[in-house]
């Protein structure tokens, strides 16, 4: 599962076969710009006003609803089954946007799904109740988060702090910039949801 989103950065990738790819409003641009095409458009409109294709389904809904575009293009996916989401054009625009779809990334994680949202300088990941492994990249810091009240049983391993069994709390950022010690970490939680998010140090 593919999604644009309507961000002002938009990280290049390219659809691999199977792909099933949704533009939430405005994200509809960032696909016309690398010359794509999407399977579905979902959205209000308000931040997109140009043609859109006869031959492409569209999601429309009102203006005055609860989701974000990105919200609602997700919880359709959800519906329809699938599980692994890759979120591009996320990052970078307005914060409360930005922290809209770090909800987001954690609610698919909720929903027993996996979560990427890939810019171009961080990619964010959420894990419930699970492990995450990170392949190691040059001048990349690796925070984690805990979404939930407290995320029980992390441990942090191939990094230059570790952790083991510990209790990490939303309102406390003990694991942020920490740095990879090896050619893969590892981040797993017994009982939470946790948001990590691999950041680029020097551009």
């Amino acid at each position: 599962m593919l999604f644009f989103s309507g961000a002002p950065e938009c990280a290049e990738y390219r659809p691999e076969p199977g792909d099933y790819v949704i533009a939430a409003d405005s994200g509809y641009k960032h696909l016309v710009n690398a010359g794509l095409l999407p399977d579905l458009i979902a959205g209000d409109f308000d931040s997109f006003e140009g043609e859109i294709p006869a031959d492409i389904p569209v999601l429309r809904v009102s203006s005055i609803k609860d989701d974000t575009d990105t919200m609602l293009a997700a919880k359709h996916a959800l519906e329809q089954g699938y599980k692994d989401f890759l979120i591009l054009g996320a990052t970078g625009g307005r914060l409360d946007h930005q922290t809209a779809n770090l909800v987001l990334c954690a609610y698919i994680a909720e929903k027993g799904g996996s979560c990427e949202i890939r810019g171009i300088f961080e990619s964010v990941y959420s894990i419930k109740n699970g492990t995450l492994s990170l392949k190691k990249r040059e001048n990349r810091s690796v925070s984690v988060f805990s979404f939930t009240d407290k995320s029980c049983g992390v441990s942090l391993r191939g990094l230059k702090y570790t952790l083991e069994n510990a209790t990490l709390t939303n309102i406390f950022p003990l694991g942020v910039s920490n740095e990879f010690s090896e050619e893969r970490a590892e981040i797993a939680v017994k009982d939470g949801i946790l948001i990590v998010i691999c950041s680029q140090t020097a551009h």
